[in-house]
């Protein structure tokens, strides 16, 4: 829990750097000499010296760019994943022994990057996303009918069934939707 909101943070605090909006070192029209960027006359002949501001670049913030938020899921799952460890539903699934978790989850890994890197963010096909989401509905729905099953749940078969699905659920819709609008906006230009 605590994981997921450092995570949210940090990437929101990353998301309030503004871009930068100087101008451009400006010459004198009349001398040719160098100025500083604030200055109005020229420091050689004293002409006055227009300024043209520069353009901020139209730089994506991480949660808008599909390509920050593909590797933001795979973040995210992983640290899920290590804590799905810690929870009593984990002793059942380790009975089957530790070589076929790992197999099971490589498996998961591959697909899920096949899915989300090769076909939605390099070949802009978002629509590779939904059977992803919808698998991770149906694992959160299902974790959720399983949480009576459990004899004695610790805290973090709490937080497995109730909370680790939702922000890479939140972050598959998210990569979905700035897919789609780069797609759209390539359409557009």
């Amino acid at each position: 829990m605590f994981g997921h909101a450092l995570v949210l943070i940090a990437y929101t605090a990353y998301t309030l750097v503004i871009p930068n909006t100087r101008c451009v070192m400006p010459f004198c029209t009349a001398c040719g000499a160098k100025n500083p960027d604030d200055a109005r006359f020229c420091n050689a002949c004293g002409a006055a010296i227009l300024t043209a501001p520069v353009a901020p670049v139209a730089r994506l913030k991480p949660f808008d760019n599909p390509d920050e938020l593909w590797k933001m899921f795979f973040y995210v799952a992983i640290f899920n994943l290590a804590l799905y460890f810690l929870t009593t539903a984990a002793e059942d699934l380790l009975a089957y022994g530790i070589a076929i978790v790992v197999g099971i989850s490589a498996v998961y890994f591959a697909i899920a990057y096949w899915i989300l890197k090769v076909q939605a963010v390099d070949k802009n096909r978002s629509l590779w996303i939904l059977p992803l989401i919808a698998f991770h509905v149906y694992a959160y729905l299902e974790g959720l009918s399983g949480i009576d099953d459990l004899t004695n749940p610790n805290t973090f078969d709490v937080y497995d069934t109730y909370l680790s699905g939702l922000p890479e659920l939140f972050l598959l819709i998210k990569l979905f939707l700035a897919v789609r609008e780069r797609v759209s906006q390539k359409t557009v230009s």
